[in-house]
């Protein structure tokens, strides 16, 4: 099991809190204890990578906000490249005339 103790909370711009609502962030993070991962059941989807000193967890799912941006950024840069080219073609065949 782990313990963490946060400490000196701050808000979004960095600055010690005026109220308990204003807090957005921690500056310091204390954790002790371990987990055995050799029995703790993870889903497929989840993959343990280790540091030097740190231990990353990744999320090899995609959600539907990101299926949401990555369809619109390909349908913008497409749409972008499609209009460049056209004007490029069409500016081509006017320098023939």
């Amino acid at each position: 099991m782990i313990h963490c103790i946060f400490n000196d909370p701050k808000n979004f711009a960095g600055d010690p809190p005026l109220t308990e609502k204003d807090i957005w962030n921690y500056a310091e993070m204390f954790c002790s204890g371990d987990i055995d991962y050799s029995t703790s059941t993870f889903p497929a989807y989840i993959e343990k990578i280790e540091n030097n000193d740190q231990n990353f967890f990744l999320q090899k799912t995609i959600s539907y906000g990101d299926f949401l941006m990555i369809a619109f950024f390909i349908i913008f840069f497409v749409g972008v490249s499609v209009m460049g080219i056209r004007d490029f073609v069409k500016n081509r065949k006017l320098e023939r005339l």
